[in-house]
Parts: structure tokens; sequence; C-alpha cells
């Protein structure tokens, strides 16, 4: 089965003064040095949190803009920032996501409950199976919420990042398949969760949010 968020249009993001359309925000945006280096984590936050302004009125308040430009969305971005920020490490646990951004909601009058798939390394014993990722991955997209996924090792995935958040908006999911299609540094891109589930040595994690 293919599923998606329903309008991964609104993710769209315009750069007034060349026309180029990027999809989903670009850590590279940011302007101080060290968020341009560590911010993926509070620009996978920007990308969710936005989605659900744009997409629920009584959220719309989550995102300060009418417009999905990239001066606009780096406003937005640096907002983020100062509830998801990094620490020496980075953003490298999914409970620095899930607090800083429900702080970020409560700021602005939305209370949002996270969901969390916490991943072992491969090497646990007594891990969650396949079945049981795919099946949180479908909840996340079927309640039209984007995921924030952090993986601190990219395993046998040769297009993926370490030590890195991107945002999940679509999956192809079939038996022994998991194929996620993502928001990273602004581009679109697909890769094989399933493969990197069971080739990572390091922990990670998948989460999304509803409202209450």
């Amino acid at each position: 089965m293919n599923i998606s968020i329903a309008h991964p249009e609104l993710l769209n993001i315009t750069d007034e003064k060349t026309g180029q359309v990027f999809f989903g925000g670009d850590q590279a945006w940011y302007a101080e040095e060290r968020a341009r280096r560590a911010g993926c984590g509070p620009t996978s936050a920007a990308n969710i949190v936005a989605y659900l302004a744009l997409t629920r009125p009584g959220l719309k308040t989550l995102y300060g803009d009418d417009t999905m430009t990239v001066s606009a969305f780096t406003r937005h971005m640096e907002d983020l920032y100062k509830f998801v920020t990094p620490r020496n490490m980075g953003l490298n646990r999914t409970e620095l996501f899930t607090e800083g951004t429900v702080d970020f909601a409560h700021s602005r009058g939305v209370s949002l409950t996270p969901h969390v798939f916490g991943v072992a390394s491969n090497m646990v014993r007594n891990r969650a199976s396949t079945d049981e990722l795919a099946e949180f991955v479908k909840a996340g997209l079927a309640a039209d919420c984007p995921l924030g996924f952090l993986n601190l090792t990219r395993g046998r995935v040769s297009n993926l990042h370490s030590w890195h958040w991107i945002t999940i908006t679509a999956a192809q999911i079939a038996e022994g398949k998991l194929l996620a299609e993502a928001s990273d540094e602004g581009n679109r891109m697909s890769f094989d969760l399933r493969l990197w589930y069971l080739s990572t040595r390091l922990r990670g994690g998948l989460v999304y949010f509803t409202c209450d």
C-alpha cells in the first residue's frame, strides 16, 4: 500500500528571489553557523508544525506567516530553534525533539501529544519487529502528520546522512518492504527504512504528533 500525508504540496517553499521551490526547510537557511551545522532537528520540527498549522484551522498559530517562502519559513525555523535546541551532541534523543516541540506549541496556545517509536541498535534482543515499525509509520501518516526521523548511523542505506533528522511524508508498505519518502535539506528523497532498521547499529527513532 502507498500512504502519504494528505497535502504534501503544502511543504513546498518558494525562494522569492529565484523562484526555486524546495520541499521542506533546509538547515542551511539558519543565520548562525552552529545552527546550520546542527539544525536538522529543529528544521524537521519546523516542517511538522508548519504542516499541522496549514491543515488544521485550530492550529494556525503554530506557523506565524501567511506564505511559504524561504524568508518566512526561515523565521519559523528560528522560532523552533529556541525550543528544539541542539545540545553538545546535537539533538541525539527523541525526547529532546518531542519536549522542545511540545513546549513550542504551548507557547502558541496549542497542546500537542507526541507519539514515539524508539529504535534500539540491531544488536539488541527483543527489539520491535519491522511490522511494528511499518504500523507506526502508517499510523502517523494516517493521522495526517509528517514524521520526524532520527538516525544516528545510516546502516546500509547509502543515501542517508548519519546523526541526522529528516521528515517522512509518505511510504510504500508491503510484505518485506518499507520505503519512505522524506524532506531532507529542502529536497524530496526516498530511502529504504526497513533496510535502515535492520542494519543500524546505533539508536534512533520516529516521532509524530496529534492535537489534544
